[in-house]
């Protein structure tokens, strides 16, 4: 009774806050259920470790061998302590049990109000789509404050999955198949968005973040999101292709080193010199502004070979570029044109922010 009631002891100290030691502090209403059962299976586990091994300790010492004694005959039998021995682990055991399926069912189960969002993972990133429409191609995830939502996953191309460490949410994006996450964020900040099934060579370089916000900011980013390439101007979009570049630079440099792409500044200097380049069938193609456009929306049809003359891996999703749409596509076209406009005098990537270049319509007078 005693050990019992020093379990129960140590399961009332855990608390419902979360976070601490083992964990970020919490972001999500599930995240302190998580941590309530992981605390209460760890502080059992600390109780019973020290137990035994205070009990063998002194045994050594108090039954050691000091003399030859006569055959005892083997051990005696006691059942109060079989049967304690046997029915405190046992109610544990249950305990444990009640409290992770209670748990499962409530990360297993979202509201039939919830916000659902898009998540469409491919190496080596994540898009988002809202309701609206809108989509984010950065790996970023914007979520309001107090209202669940429900992440539909899709991948792409292989195995993924979205982890939320300070929401304690972890679900695999599987090919071929529809899987989800919910939550419902309890505070405004960012907070670490990680690919946590490994997907290939760049899989370390698969991060993001979530940033949650009040109900009236969320609604304006997503507005902002869905709308802020229309705002550019024409004379500016090699600018926002600049911002769109991070869909790339996993498979394409400005560098003149070849990836799992050719170089964008390759590209570009074939451009600039009306030149041609080999495609891994044998043929050749003049890179103008018609080959661009073709491997950005049907990367398949034209795969370039590399200077051993080996074909680059087919890596490109064959859907991204029509997910873009036509005005982010052109603007990655015009950031390839215009690609030594776009870098500083060391020659890397000069930094541009979105509110730099969206130009708000002006008031009726």
């Amino acid at each position: 009774m005693s050990l019992l009631l020093l379990a129960s002891s140590l399961i009332a100290q855990t608390g419902r806050t979360g976070g601490g030691f083992w964990f970020p502090e919490p972001g999500s209403s599930v995240a302190t259920e998580v941590d309530f059962v992981f605390n209460v299976i760890t502080q059992i586990c600390i109780f019973f470790f020290v137990l035994i091994v205070a009990l063998m300790v002194i045994f050594c010492f108090k039954y050691r061998r000091k003399e030859h004694v006569a055959d005892t005959g083997g051990a005696t039998h006691n059942t109060i302590l079989e049967l304690t021995w046997t029915g405190i682990p046992i109610i544990l055991v249950i305990l444990i049990f009640f409290l992770g399926l209670q748990g499962y069912v409530r990360i297993i189960t979202p509201p039939e109000n919830s916000y659902e969002i898009e998540a469409m993972a491919r190496q080596w990133s994540w898009t988002f789509t809202y309701p609206n429409g809108a989509q984010d191609f950065d790996s970023v995830l914007h979520v309001p404050v107090g209202v669940p939502v429900k992440i539909n996953l899709r991948s792409d191309d292989v195995l993924h999955a979205l982890f939320i460490p300070a929401f304690r949410v972890k679900m695999d994006a599987v090919p071929g198949k529809n899987t989800f996450i919910w939550f419902q964020a309890i505070q405004e900040g960012e907070y670490p968005l990680y690919c946590a099934e490994y997907c290939g060579t760049e899989h370390s370089q698969m991060v993001g973040k979530v940033i949650a916000y009040n109900a009236v900011e969320f609604e304006e980013v997503i507005e902002e999101l869905n709308t802020w390439i229309d705002k550019v101007p024409d004379e500016k979009l090699h600018m926002a292709g600049r911002l769109l570049y991070n869909l790339c630079s996993a498979c394409h440099t400005t560098d003149g080193k070849a990836l799992i792409g050719p170089s964008f500044l390759e590209t570009h200097n074939k451009f600039k010199d009306g030149g041609t380049r080999k495609l891994a069938d044998g043929s050749s193609v003049k890179v103008d502004e018609q080959y661009l456009l073709k491997s950005i929306l049907s990367p398949g049809d034209q795969i370039a070979a590399s200077d051993s003359d080996k074909a680059y891996p087919r890596s490109m999703p064959p859907g991204l570029g029509r997910q873009l749409g036509d005005r982010k596509v052109l603007a990655l076209i015009e950031f390839i044109k215009r690609l030594p406009e776009l870098k500083d005098s060391d020659g890397k990537l000069i930094s541009v922010k979105r509110s730099e270049i969206v130009e708000e319509a002006a008031e009726p007078q």
